[in-house]
C-alpha cells in the first residue's frame, strides 16, 4: 500500500508540474509584448525620396528666385532613369542655351560664345544659394548612406553620408515626418560637419500622381536674409530621347 500511495502521490505531483508549466506557458504567450514595426533609416529616406519625386523619368519646370531682387532664372529639367538628367536655361536671354548634362557624377555645361561643353562641379552656383545640384539631382537614396540620429512624435531626423564622389553635398541632415514620410527641412554639409545650406519643403500639392513639395526655400545658414526659392511650376513623369542626354548635343 505505502509504494502504491507513493507512486499515485507522484503522478499526481508530475501531473500538476506539467499543467502548470504549461498554464505558465500559455500566460506568457498572451501576456508576451509584440514586437515593435521598426522602419529602417534606407526605407524611410527611399520613401522620402519617393514623396520628393517620381522613381522613374519625369520632366520639370523650376523658376529660382532670389531674395535680393535678382532676375529669375528658369530652367527645364529632363531625367532619365536615377543617373541622367539633363538642364536647359531658358532665361534670362543671356544664358539661354547654356545648357547642362548629368551622367553619373559627371557634369557638363555647353557655353554658347564657346560653342563648346565644359565640365561644371554639381554644387557650383545655378543662382544664388541654389546649385546646379540641387535641381539635376534631386534624389537621395541610392547616393547616401542614411541613419536615424533621431526621433520625435512627429518626425525622423537623418543623417546621410555620400557613398559617392562628386556629389553637391558630403553630407546631409533631414528631417522626414513619419505620418507621410514627407521631408521636411535639411541641412546640407561639408565633410567636416559645417553646415552649407539650409532648406525648408512647403507648399505640398498633388503632382506626377502624388503630394509633393513645390517649393524649397534655400538659405545661408549664416546670413537667413540670403536665401533663393525654387518655384517647381510643372512636374510629370516623361520619357525623354536618347539623345537629349548625349553630351554632342548639349547645343
Amino acid at each position: 500500500m505505502k509504494f502504491l500511495f507513493s507512486l499515485l502521490l507522484s503522478l499526481n505531483l508530475a501531473s500538476v508540474s506539467i499543467f502548470g508549466t504549461v498554464f505558465a506557458s500559455q500566460n506568457l504567450k498572451k501576456t508576451a509584448p509584440a514586437k515593435a514595426n521598426v522602419v529602417s533609416a534606407d526605407m524611410i529616406l527611399k520613401r522620402a525620396d519617393d514623396v520628393r519625386c517620381p522613381s522613374v523619368s519625369y520632366f520639370m519646370e523650376v523658376n529660382v528666385v532670389n531674395r535680393n531682387g535678382d532676375e529669375t532664372v528658369k530652367v527645364e529639367v529632363y531625367t532619365q532613369g536615377r543617373d541622367r538628367t539633363r538642364v536647359n536655361t531658358i532665361a534670362p536671354m543671356r544664358d539661354r542655351g547654356r545648357n547642362m548634362l548629368m551622367v553619373g557624377e559627371d557634369m557638363w555645361a555647353y557655353i554658347p560664345n564657346l560653342r563648346r561643353s565644359v565640365r561644371i562641379a554639381l554644387n557650383q552656383k545655378l543662382a544664388g544659394q541654389a546649385a546646379i545640384g540641387d535641381v539635376s539631382r534631386m534624389r537621395w537614396w541610392g547616393d547616401y548612406k542614411a541613419a536615424v540620429l533621431s526621433e520625435d512624435k512627429k518626425a525622423w531626423l537623418l543623417g546621410l553620408t555620400a557613398t559617392k564622389k562628386g556629389l553637391t553635398y558630403e553630407k546631409v541632415k533631414v528631417r522626414v515626418e513619419k505620418r507621410t514620410f514627407r521631408p521636411l527641412d535639411a541641412d546640407y554639409l561639408s565633410g567636416n560637419g559645417m553646415i552649407l545650406k539650409r532648406a525648408k519643403f512647403t507648399d505640398y500639392r498633388k503632382v506626377a500622381g502624388a503630394v509633393r513639395p513645390t517649393t524649397i526655400v534655400i538659405t545661408d545658414p549664416h546670413n537667413p536674409e540670403d536665401s533663393s526659392t525654387l518655384k517647381i511650376t510643372k512636374l510629370e513623369q516623361r520619357e525623354s530621347p536618347d539623345r537629349y542626354f548625349n553630351q554632342n548635343n548639349l547645343k
